[in-house]
């Protein structure tokens, strides 16, 4: 099948761009200089103003954005094929390879263009991609430019990739990162530089007085100032305004938890993972769910950044499967279905901060002993709390155990990661992958997540199975260990229990 091309023009806003960045520079830039000569001159108005300016405008930001977003969430994203004219691979700094592409994006019933994207790739795959290579691409209809490699495409579009043969499309290609992005970056910066040295000139004059009005807060707490408990005070009084805000999100149904729609899907094809491949991806798998409106069944694959890893896949296995309410398109699975939370993990969190600070004014004023009763005190109730709790959960995990039906499996494959750290150490992650079958007749495609010894070398070696007959995903490679980690488990819970309550018991005596 040959496609021919043509040239299809971009639609930009630099203006736009250049002004939106310029602002964007101008706001946290005097900021961030508010809140720093708020601290050095002792204007409390001017630190809440330096925390408030960017918080207020990234409000704003959002609640502008919103009709743009909810346009652009109800257009699905379009599927093509694209050829590749050239690719450079670039520096890399992690695991993945950032490359560069030059493509012929062609889509059906439309003009074909070129594009130049840049889309990480896994370094054991590189070899995949080459010049006149047909592949499977998404893009927003709206937005041509912003190109993503489909790394495993549906079967239909496989197959159509394989027999197509794209022309090139005459240049220039269109970027997918906005022309003009530097000039935007620069303009942002000027903004940042301007706004902060604004601010600068404006309070020069109590900045370097040195008759003593600029004192440094923390020289002493006189008129105008904050001493150490007025920050702690501020602080409170900022994390108290988020989690505020947290619990009425929440009560309104209206945090991103509470938002997203959740779904069950089935798996229907089980692809063996490829020797030497990525194991990011866990087990490559084709889901169908159906749509919460009307019932359509939908397929898709859990190819790229798709959620959690499927770490166990079988045909007919159920996951979960979750998208932002009206983003259906940016999907993404777990490993089991599961229910809605309430969005609570930011309010809760500005909360502890809160109390710890609270705990630690205390134990500086009244003496280290109040920190063990304020930090130990609370986590010893709650760790009392849950452990009967711990206890039946490890009994469960027990019985599963002693239920296990062992099989013999097999390692199909050794998956490869190769990571750097920022010092430049190169680490790679060996993770062999398994198949076995079930006294049922399924056949289960596993990552096996522990430690095997000799992972390079283990692909086409026999060894045997434990797994619960009630969940096939629940299986282990060493069921002794396994008993044993259970006992030792048991035994570390409840003297960490032990240990907590009696430091908070010794704060008590101590005071």
């Amino acid at each position: 099948m040959a496609i021919t091309t043509t040239t299809a023009p971009p639609a930009r806003r630099p203006a736009v761009d250049l002004a939106r960045g310029f602002l964007t520079g101008g706001v946290w830039g005097t900021g961030v200089a508010a809140f720093v000569v708020g601290l050095g001159i002792g204007r409390a108005p001017l630190i809440v103003a330096g925390v408030g300016l960017p918080v207020v405008h990234g409000l704003l930001v959002f609640l502008a954005g919103v009709p743009r977003r909810r346009r652009e969430a109800a257009v699905a994203p379009r599927t093509a094929l694209a050829a590749v004219e050239s690719l450079e691979v670039l520096e890399s700094e992690d695991g993945g390879v950032p490359v560069r592409f030059d493509l012929t994006v062609a889509p059906d019933g439309a003009p074909a263009y070129r594009v130049e994207t840049r889309q990480e790739i896994d370094r054991v795959d590189l070899g995949a991609y080459r010049p006149n290579v047909v592949l499977v691409v998404e893009y927003p209809p709206d937005r041509p430019w912003q190109v993503r490699i489909v790394k495993r495409p549906t079967p239909e579009w496989e197959e159509r990739a394989a027999e197509a043969r794209i022309d090139s499309a005459p240049g220039p290609a269109l970027a997918s990162d906005p022309p003009g992005g530097g000039a935007a970056g620069f303009a942002a910066f000027l903004g940042l530089l301007l706004g902060a040295a604004a601010v600068v000139l404006l309070f020069r004059a109590e900045m370097f007085d040195q008759g003593g009005a600029g004192r440094p807060l923390h020289e002493g707490a006189g008129a105008g100032h904050l001493g150490w408990h007025g920050y702690l005070a501020l602080g409170c009084a900022v994390l108290g305004t988020v989690a505020l805000l947290g619990y009425g999100l929440s009560l309104a149904g209206m945090t991103r938890a509470q938002r997203t729609v959740r779904l069950t899907g089935r798996i229907e094809r089980v692809r063996e993972p490829r020797h030497g491949g990525s194991g990011k991806g866990g087990v490559p798998v084709v889901v169908s769910y159906r749509g919460p409106s009307g019932g359509q069944e939908v397929i898709v694959t859990n190819d790229g950044d798709r959620g959690e890893m499927i770490t166990a896949a079988w045909t007919g296995r159920e996951i979960g499967v979750h998208y932002p309410r009206g983003r259906p398109h940016a999907f993404r699975f777990t490993d089991r279905p599961r229910e809605n939370g309430r969005g609570l993990g930011v309010p809760n969190s500005a909360l502890f901060l809160i109390y710890v600070g609270i705990v630690v004014a205390a134990a500086i004023d009244r003496g280290w002993p109040w920190a063990l009763i304020g930090l130990c005190g609370p986590w010893a109730v709650y760790g009392a709390f849950h452990l009967p709790g711990n206890i039946r959960d490890k009994r469960r995990r027990s019985e599963t155990l002693a239920s296990m039906v062992a099989v013999r499996g097999r390692v199909v494959a050794v998956l490869k990661d190769v990571g750097t750290d920022g010092e430049g150490s190169t680490s790679t992650t060996l993770t062999p992958v398994i198949a076995f079958t079930t006294r049922e007749g399924t056949a289960v495609t596993a990552l096996v997540t522990r430690r095997m010894p000799d992972s390079a070398g283990a692909r086409g070696r026999e060894l045997t199975v434990h797994y619960a007959p009630a969940d096939p995903a629940v299986l282990t490679l060493d069921h002794a260990a396994d008993q044993r980690s259970l006992r030792t488990d048991i035994v570390v819970n409840v003297a960490a229990l032990l240990t907590i309550a009696s430091a908070a018991v010794a704060g008590a005596v101590m005071l």
